[in-house]
């Protein structure tokens, strides 16, 4: 028995530390999003109020190109606050998405068809999968639409050459392949529960039919009606040009023709009316024609789109089978139209909409065009139809500047649902006669192009102004001690201009601020109360918006969109030209415009997302970055060059420095100690570039000149990747201590790159390059490898992930290298004069190059990247991120190329605390810094320092999540946790320091009782 309760006390403790450490980390280091990607449609439940968003994803294929895939996502939103309640994700493989639909039969789940053949039923309460049926398996062609038909379950799905019958509980075909010889491969459309209908085109003579089922699913009847004519060619297919509701279905047949149908008339035969622009306007000149038509409403009301930009309501009498004119919009500014009752070709809906006059609304949206001369943002606002014009509000959280232009427009009982070409969704509200703003999701984040992080500036930076003003490195000690008096005596008596002059110009600044809040949707702003914002994470995103987020929580600080962005692109980059340190900082976006091939650099301030100045290239940029070690003596920026390709497709292209201006001019040739490379993946070659000569001094254009070009050739050879030193990384130690106290110098080359490549017969060579001199520093092989390939360099490592599709396994290798000979009292800054080179020239002559391959058993790697740390005193740790959305830290030790073979073990790499190599990497489940959650589609992760050595910030996206946590690779060494008790801290000590008084106390009296013994 006291074994039994001794065992289960030591279970109790394990499971008391385990839930200890769960709640002490989860939740409390972490911040994660989880985003539902580009909205497409939606289905709104009343009696729970929540709405069922149908939505897409974009996903990279290929990191080399812009080529990207589409994925689908359904997940369940809360009206009132846009909180997600769950989220699905279709297989990536299911490209096209044909249906979203439900009924009042079974409000509690919903059905899906996808990739023209895949119906899956769900469960809309919590998104569990209840099953799912492949329609290829009964007819061949595509399936288009699928709908739930009566009380019994029954799913009508609708193909090119079959109409299938399924019952969804126990999922049985009742009937299938039901073929219609006279369909001529026409599309079929749901009409209502019993019938369906297609248009077809016989000799120029358009006609729609329909087709109607009895009680057993079986055809009962075929009417076929003639359209109006003249009629254009396809133009029926476009969705704007068919409208359906409960009673009526209207198709515009012409550009001045409407044919419709009436199929809720009590003899049950579908009529046909046609009706002509010139019956709705007697006047017209027959300039006017129709546009399109949409937003049909429950009382049969809809919008005509005139061609030149004016709106007709009009509104169809069932009693006179007549269309009636109810109102003319004459303004050219509506560009969006919806009603409560509207349904698109892609989603089939039914009304749950209480009787309500919001049942029969039909909304239109106008916009205003952006006027930086009058601070127009470009407002949007909206008018309420019911019969007439009610109302117009203004729509204050969504403007053209900010969020871009109008996508797609959903209202349901008085919810009004907006997306825009930012990718963000905004829900409001209509409360009598004004419109009430509830949430908006930023959707951007799903598709996140490239980031960078930045240091938020201390409270108080005029005292760091002020002391930089004090002590100037080319000032004396003279000139130190008469500023350091005057600057004294000021701050006493208050004669500090300086100091005024700041306090006025951050008044002025604040007045501005507050004024451009007012026009701008609101977004969190930090204020020196919030101390615990450290870091702004920049993002760019492939909507062409920039956002700003706290690095605490993940909340929008702030966000800029960039109308002119080239979306078909996926490059959208960051560089950091001035960091925060005395000025306020600043960073260059630079993306391609869709004028091509011009492109576009915007300086920005991130700490408020302020556009500073701009610049326009008008030719092709082929390569851009900092030059961390010049800066500019005027603004105090880091120097900036691209590479600009003029003359076109020149072997020199242009390079342009930036800031140009009479100092820099005169220091240009500090350029020529700086070279680049250019990667061509369609030559499949690396080309280096010096710096020859000033080509237009009024510019800043200087000519570059070819240095070294390698050409990878033969067998299909492919470039897939390629790597170079992260430029935040601090290296510490330039040597290693081994076990007999000997240094190992390190190589360190910060200008060495590795590029991967593959060929056809699947052969995976890792190449080692001097990006200075173009030097071919070593090369690696491996058989039977394929495309998927991840790369990273750290100090004098470079670690590579890559798959054998032979023995299907997931590997790490990890090459080391270290120098024979050095001379440490040389200060080797180049590569054509490196110490190691030898008279042949041949680098890796002198060179201790080390290679070790690791099995990795915890699932394929997607992406590798390396903690940073602000000194670089802490070990590095390199993070690996997997497919399934884990990210795993791995100590650098681990996968050292330096672990000595078992029997190879010698007293010195004892010493040193070399691991005996071992070929399988496996890790614990608590070394995974996400525990039980997941970054889906993980593709990307960077990582900065903090103001604690020990702590390195994490931050990892993908499409669609982001996830930000912090990390000690070494142990918290240097931090006390906020919870940290310092009065059980006194307590223990002081106890501590009691009982020892008292101990030895009694020691010494038992001692001096011994001896009187």
């Amino acid at each position: 028995m006291n074994k039994i309760l001794s065992i289960f006390y030591i279970f109790s403790l394990f499971v008391f530390i385990v839930f200890g450490i769960y709640e002490e980390e989860i939740g409390k280091r972490d911040w994660s999003i989880q985003n539902i990607g580009q909205y497409e449609n939606s289905l709104y439940f009343p009696y729970d109020d929540t709405i069922l968003v149908h939505s897409k994803l974009l996903n990279k294929i290929d990191n080399t190109q812009d080529t990207t895939s589409t994925s689908h996502v359904i997940s369940l939103l809360n009206s009132s606050t846009g909180r997600q309640r769950w989220r699905q994700l279709l297989p990536i493989q299911e490209q096209t998405f044909q249906t979203l639909t439900f009924n009042s039969f079974d409000n509690d789940h919903f059905l899906t068809l996808t990739n023209n053949k895949m119906i899956r039923y769900w469960n809309r309460n919590n998104g569990e999968l209840l099953w799912n049926y492949d329609t290829s398996l009964e007819v061949e062609g595509n399936c288009n639409v699928a709908d739930i038909i009566n009380k019994d379950g029954i799913i009508r799905i609708l193909c090119d050459q079959a109409i299938l019958f399924i019952k969804r509980e126990k999922q049985v075909v009742v009937l299938s392949n039901i073929k219609n010889e006279e369909n001529n491969g026409d599309q079929l459309k749901s009409l209502n529960l019993q019938s369906v209908y297609s248009i077809s085109k016989k000799d120029d003579v358009k006609e729609i039919k329909f087709i109607e089922f009895d009680s057993k699913f079986k055809i009962s009847t075929i009417k076929n009606q003639k359209l109006s004519n003249p009629i254009q060619s396809n133009q029926l297919i476009i969705n704007e040009n068919q409208l359906i509701n409960k009673q009526i279905l209207v198709i515009l047949t012409s550009s001045s023709n409407l044919d419709i149908i009436n199929f809720d008339n009590n003899n049950n035969n579908p009529k046909i009316f046609n009706t002509n622009l010139k019956k709705i306007l007697p006047d017209n000149d027959n300039s006017l024609e129709i546009k399109s038509i949409s937003s049909i409403s429950n009382n049969n009301q809809f919008i005509i789109v005139l061609s030149n930009g004016n709106h007709l309501l009009v509104e169809f009498n069932i009693e006179t089978n007549s269309l009636e004119l109810v109102k003319s919009i004459k303004r050219t500014n509506i560009i969006k139209t919806s009603s409560s009752s509207s349904s698109s070709s892609t989603t089939t809906t039914t009304t749950l909409t209480t009787k309500s006059i919001m049942s029969s609304s039909i909304y239109l949206i106008s916009g205003n065009e952006i006027d930086e001369e009058k601070n127009n943002i470009g407002e949007y606002s909206i008018e309420i139809v019911n019969g007439g014009l009610i109302g117009s509000e203004k729509l204050s959280s969504i403007s053209k500047k900010f969020n871009g232009y109008i996508e797609k427009v959903n209202s349901f009982n008085g919810y009004i649902l907006i997306s825009m070409s930012d990718w963000s969704i905004h829900m409001f509200k209509l409360n009598g006669a004004a419109i009430e703003s509830l949430w908006s999701r930023e959707e951007s984040l799903s598709f996140i192009l490239s980031t960078e992080i930045i240091d938020y500036p201390l409270p108080d930076i005029s005292k760091l102004a002020q002391l930089q003003y004090e002590f100037n490195e080319t000032d004396g000690f003279f000139t130190h001690f008469s500023k350091r008096i005057s600057t004294q005596l000021a701050d006493i008596f208050g004669f500090n201009k300086q100091q005024q002059q700041q306090q006025q110009q951050q008044q002025q600044q604040q007045q501005q601020q507050q004024q451009q809040q007012q026009k701008q949707p609101k977004i969190n702003v930090p204020n020196e109360e919030n101390e615990q914002i450290k870091k702004i994470i920049i993002v760019t995103t492939k909507s062409g918006k920039v956002l700003g987020l706290n690095s605490k929580d993940g909340n929008v600080l702030w966000s800029i969109l960039y109308l002119n962005f080239n979306d078909e692109s996926n490059l959208m980059k960051i560089y950091i030209t001035k960091k925060t340190v005395y000025e306020s900082p600043e960073v260059a976006i630079i993306f391609p415009l869709k004028e091509k091939p011009k492109s576009f650099i915007s300086f920005i301030n991130p700490l408020d997302g302020k556009e500073r100045h701009v610049r326009i290239i008008n030719h092709k940029l082929l390569h851009a970055n900092v030059l961390s070690q010049w800066s500019d003596p005027i603004t105090h920026a880091q120097m900036m060059y691209w590479v600009i390709n003029y003359p076109v497709d020149h072997p020199s292209p242009m390079v342009t420095l930036y800031p140009w201006n009479d100092k820099t001019r005169k220091q240009w040739s500090r350029l020529k100690q700086y070279y680049f490379y250019l990667i061509d993946h369609q030559s499949q070659q690396i080309k280096g570039y010096g710096i020859e000569s000033l080509a237009d001094g009024k510019h800043g254009g200087i000519k570059s000149i070819p240095t070294w070009n390698i050409q990878f050739s033969g067998n299909g050879v492919k470039i897939i990747g390629a790597s170079s030193m992260n430029p935040h990384e601090i290296i510490q130690s330039p040597a290693i201590i081994m076990g007999n106290r000997d240094l190992l110098p390190k190589y360190i080359n910060r200008n060495m790159i590795t590029i991967a490549t593959l060929d056809d017969q699947s052969v995976l060579t890792i190449t080692l390059i001097d990006s200075i001199t173009g030097e071919i520093i070593k090369s690696f092989k491996h058989q039977h490898s394929s495309n998927k390939i991840s790369l990273v360099q750290t100090e004098n490592s470079v670690v590579y992930s890559h798959y054998d599709i032979m023995s299907q396994t997931q590997l790490i290798s990890s090459i080391d290298i270290f120098e024979r000979n050095i001379d440490w009292k040389t200060d080797t800054v180049s590569s054509f004069n490196s110490t190691t080179a030898t008279s042949s020239g041949q680098l890796s002559d002198q060179l201790i190059i080390k290679h070790k391959s690791f099995v990795f058993v915890h699932g394929l790697i997607k992406t590798l990247s390396l903690s940073i740390t602000d000194k670089g005193i802490t070990s590095k740790h390199i993070l690996v991120g997997l497919s399934n959305g884990q990210i795993l830290p791995i100590d650098k030790k681990f996968i050292n190329a330096r672990r000595p073979y078992p029997s190879e073990v010698t007293p010195n790499d004892a010493e040193e605390q070399l691991i005996p190599y071992k070929p399988i990497l496996q890790f614990p489940p608590w070394f995974f810094t996400t525990y039980n959650s997941t970054v889906v589609g993980l593709t990307t992760i960077t990582s900065t320092g903090t103001d604690l050595e020990s702590t390195s910030l994490v931050f990892a996206y993908g499409q669609p999540d982001i996830f930000c946590v912090l990390i000690t690779p070494s142990l918290p060494y240097d931090i006390l946790s906020d919870q940290f008790n310092h009065i059980s801290l006194i307590v223990t000590s002081v106890t501590l320091l009691v009982l020892a008084f008292v101990a030895k106390n009694y020691k010494n009296s038992l001692l001096l009782s011994k001896k009187w013994k």
